[in-house]
């Protein structure tokens, strides 16, 4: 090997141009505050932190679902309260309406007061979220959930689809409820109805309340008319005489009732009550034995499970004395489901039904808050443990820095000092 001041000289120069990239690399480090600028400087620690980031980019996203979803939550959550307040005051009309103090005029103004309500309750159905998507359409949600139709009815144009948002690895948490279930799916006992339904239905039973009683009661004898069409219908009620009260079970049709003189007369020794039909006018007249009272009620009519505008099957019970003449007004007795005391009952059973969507709503709401606080808790931890593996430790490179700065300082002088001769001059 060939030793040469050339070679000395460009032996130095390298070993200063290390110095000055390791510090400059250091310098570069404080200045980011980061400890790892490249994979090369710790491979091990870069894929762990690599790893971290992604974590926490992960957790980043969940977070922010959470905060998507509570938003939603919560605005559902205050629709559902509003519909709940619409049906409450829905209630208290439709008791008001029934009190036998309030005459026509009293009632149209509580009727009026609903169908105003039942439109409140479409704007309730239809509420869109802070990007302008239908809350209760399901999937559906550039488009109304419901709609009026002409006739006065009411549809639900979404589907049943459920809107969810992933919080966690494994969890996700629905963010609404679709209007199907949320308003259709009221059971009232006698089949599942929609929230309008029973508005609607408690607009009818207001505006017929003044036509229907929900029984008809006379001393010892009664005239029933029964106006029903040609099709038989199947009808139930209470008969009670002076003697007892039985269930009575009959077909009818438009001319033909004798099945109801026949019913009636089988359970003569129960109430006391006798039946004779009149061919001619289609009246029965009904006489108990004792001379007692004589009451019709709970009339139900196979296939009438909702109130309409215009009542098309009723009995007309008169009161008749001794002569036969009949005494004072009729009062129509119909299927309970036209009267508002059965619509109340419906009323009550749909706020239920609201507040049971509200609680499932309010345990979404719970999920999604006990969920942030674990999101919380993870990214701290991640966020701790890539400041651990990526931040950089100040003082000690720092004190590196210093430490490189006089060695290198110490051998440029060095070098000065050895480069002043040449090697011929170590050789004399």
């Amino acid at each position: 090997m060939q030793v040469s001041t050339k070679l000395f000289n460009q032996q130095s120069v390298n070993q200063f141009g290390k110095l000055t990239e390791e510090i400059q690399d250091l310098q570069a480090k404080v200045a980011t505050g980061k400890n790892i600028l490249k994979s090369s400087d710790d491979p091990v620690a870069a894929v762990e932190l690599s790893a971290a980031k992604e974590q926490r980019n992960i957790l980043d996203r969940f977070k922010r679902n959470i905060d998507s979803a509570q938003r939603r939550l919560d605005l559902a959550d205050g629709t559902m309260q509003q519909a709940i307040n619409v049906m409450t005051r829905i209630s208290e009309l439709a008791i008001q309406a029934a009190n036998d103090t309030n005459g026509v005029p009293e009632r149209i103004a509580i009727r009026t007061e609903v169908e105003q309500l039942a439109n409140v309750m479409l704007e309730i159905a239809n509420t869109r979220d802070a990007q302008g998507q239908s809350l209760f359409a399901g999937y559906h949600t550039n488009s109304q959930a419901f709609i009026k139709n002409v006739d006065g009815t009411f549809t639900y144009k979404g589907d049943r689809g459920k809107h969810t948002l992933q919080i966690s690895e494994s969890m996700n948490v629905a963010t609404s409820i679709d209007g199907g279930t949320a308003f259709e799916t009221v059971d009232t006992g006698s089949g599942r109805k929609s929230v309008f339904d029973i508005i609607t239905n408690i607009v009818n039973t207001i505006n017929n309340a003044d036509a229907l009683s929900n029984q008809g009661s006379a001393r010892a004898m009664a005239a029933l008319d029964f106006k029903v069409p040609r099709d038989p219908q199947n009808w139930s009620f209470t008969l009670q005489g002076g003697i007892g009260s039985s269930n009575v079970n009959i077909t009818v049709s438009e001319g033909n009732y004798n099945d109801v003189v026949t019913k009636i007369n089988a359970l003569t020794a129960t109430t006391g009550v006798k039946a004779s039909l009149d061919n001619d006018t289609g009246r029965i007249t009904l006489t108990d034995t004792t001379s007692r009272t004589i009451k019709i009620s709970d009339i139900e009519i196979e296939g009438d499970d909702f109130a309409t505008d215009e009542v098309k099957s009723y009995i007309d019970f008169n009161t008749l004395e001794g002569s036969g003449a009949v005494v004072g007004s009729a009062r129509r007795l119909t299927d309970t489901d036209q009267l508002i005391s059965s619509s109340v009952m419906d009323v009550k059973k749909a706020t239920d039904h609201l507040s049971l969507q509200r609680a499932f709503l309010g345990a979404q709401i719970n999920k999604a808050e006990l969920q942030r606080d674990a999101i919380d808790q993870r990214i701290i931890s991640t966020s701790e443990k890539i400041s651990d593996l990526g931040d950089a430790d100040m003082a000690a490179i720092v004190t590196q820095i210093q430490s490189l700065l006089v060695n290198r300082d110490a051998a440029q002088q060095a070098y000065a000092k050895i480069s002043q001769n040449s090697l011929f001059d170590f050789i004399k």
